[in-house]
């Protein structure tokens, strides 16, 4: 595939040498020169190939979609040149031992960092409350979770961090574990305490793994929390696109320390991600690199000074509040993410979902996202003192007509069922026969499928558990209360998937 000599490796030693940009540079080289193709992509980089595609992205995209083909581009999954260099200087910027570029998104380092470190049959302990990326790394490693319960936070009703003292508890319990995964910071943007946490998990020999999707902005600014690359954690999987100027879908795997086989996991990686790496991904994710590492201070600051006014403009308004420095110490809280805006809006008299569409109808403002008492708003370097005081309005005007009057059924009043028993491995579950039953007559079966309430996004049943009254009394629940519902075939859940036992 490479017929050309490697291209030359820029210098290490420069004062400035975060200011390049390798790989993208490769591509602005590869562009220039404009090469007659005759391979594959079959747009063949023609300004204006799709006049509708054009008509929304332009005419440039097209032209700039260069891949692997005649060796000035690097390649992904065999890096010699640019990319091994925007690598290292992706790890450098934040102080890893080795940094991997995704374009399948944090998704994929999260499935990589479980099949890396636990396989088939083997216990990893991890919150209840993580992402589904996580529990998909459950089923393709065969590895058995040991959850951490969640611990609603009564205002919040979502579980905010994990607390040291049950990690212990949990390590001391399952002396077996063969690795500890946690999300820091959640996507409320709560953290826990990351390095107490790995000094426990180091202690037994195994190693952390954070997804840390929503926080790969906090090493370029003092002012925010610290990112667990610098905390001790082993794997951590960054969106570089969450808060960052990276293109959707391009997210960062970090890796520090010896207790991951730093071969296995790049072979997984190739295993997962595709063998056609969208050049326009792997780009953005060094131009973001490049731009936080130069100049991310002084990016950030006047979104953090403007978010932080903003809370606490958001307080002074009838009916809302905003979240801050108050939750730090509680369920595990270690700290927060202020460009993380948490606004409980219930005592307005609308549910999260109902401001959050007057929002969008009236005002043209799109929040993160609406729970059943809150929205979320995600603040990022792109943001202004006139894009958040836009946003204070919105939410003044919205609040300012509501009917301020309790609104039932906004909130979970009834409390989540334990944990179901673990019966089979989520991998086992997944890939066994199964069948369809009426809901009514699932009691004892032994779910095939994933049910996930969302919000809050924790799933209430996962494959491999058994399926119990109290569950299903909390489902009906969840139904009647019109919160919905993600992972079964049915979305109506008038029947489930059970294990069919031939």
């Amino acid at each position: 595939m490479d017929t050309h000599e490697p291209l030359p490796e820029p210098p290490s030693t420069p004062l400035n040498i975060q200011d390049q940009s390798p790989f993208l540079q490769s591509l602005i080289h590869e562009k220039a020169l404009d090469p007659l193709s005759f391979h594959m992509p079959g747009h063949k980089f023609s300004a204006g190939m799709n006049p509708l595609l054009s008509a929304y992205w332009g005419d440039e995209v097209y032209p700039a979609d260069r891949v692997e083909v005649g060796g000035i581009i690097d390649y992904l999954h065999a890096p010699r040149h640019t990319l091994v260099e925007a690598q290292r200087l992706a790890a450098l910027a934040v102080g890893a031992d080795h940094s991997f570029f995704l374009v399948n998104g944090s998704t994929v380092g999260n499935l990589a960092s479980m099949m890396a470190t636990v396989s088939d049959g083997q216990k990893v302990i991890m919150p209840r409350a993580s992402h589904r990326s996580v529990y998909g790394g459950l089923i393709l490693s065969g590895a058995e979770p040991v959850y951490i319960p969640p611990v609603y936070h009564p205002q919040v009703e979502f579980p905010l961090a994990v607390s040291v003292q049950v990690v212990a508890d949990m390590l001391a319990a399952h002396p077996d574990a063969r690795a500890v995964q946690i999300t820091s910071p959640n996507y409320y943007g709560f953290l826990s305490d990351t390095a107490a946490i790995a000094n426990l998990v180091h202690a037994h020999g195994i190693p952390l793994l954070v997804d840390e999707a929503h926080g790969a902005h906090l090493a370029y600014h003092p002012a925010l929390p610290r990112s667990a690359v610098a905390l001790g954690a082993d794997l951590i999987v960054q969106s570089m696109h969450k808060t960052l100027g990276a293109l959707t879908q391009s997210a960062i795997l970090h890796l520090n320390g010896s207790l991951v086989n730093h071969a296995l996991l790049q072979q997984v990686l190739t295993l997962l991600q595709s063998s056609s790496p969208n050049s326009l991904l792997v780009a953005s994710l060094d131009a973001a690199r490049q731009q936080m590492a130069v100049h991310g201070a002084e990016l950030l600051q006047p979104a953090l000074d403007a978010v932080q006014a903003a809370r606490q403009q958001i307080r002074t308004i009838p009916g809302l509040w905003c979240y801050g420095d108050e939750l730090i110490g509680q369920d595990g809280v270690y700290a927060y993410d202020p460009t993380k805006l948490v606004i409980r809006v219930s005592e307005t008299g609308l549910s999260g979902s109902a401001f959050m569409r007057r929002l969008r109808q009236e005002h043209n403002v799109e929040p993160e996202f609406a729970s059943p008492k809150h929205l979320i708003c995600s603040i990022s370097l792109a943001d202004s003192s006139s894009s958040l005081e836009r946003l204070v309005e919105a939410l003044r005007l919205v609040a300012a007509s509501a009917p301020h009057a309790h609104v039932n059924g906004t909130g979970v009043t009834v409390a989540p069922p334990a944990l179901p028993r673990l019966a089979l491995s989520p991998r086992q579950a997944y890939f066994a026969r199964s069948k369809r039953v009426p809901v009514a007559q699932a009691v004892g079966e032994i779910c095939a499928e994933n049910v996930i309430p969302y919000p809050p996004g924790i799933p209430l049943l996962m494959p491999g558990e058994v399926i119990d009254a109290d569950t299903l009394d909390y489902l009906r629940f969840m139904l009647d209360n019109r919160i919905s519902i993600v992972g079964p075939e049915d979305l109506n859940l008038e029947h489930i998937r059970v294990i069919s036992g031939d």
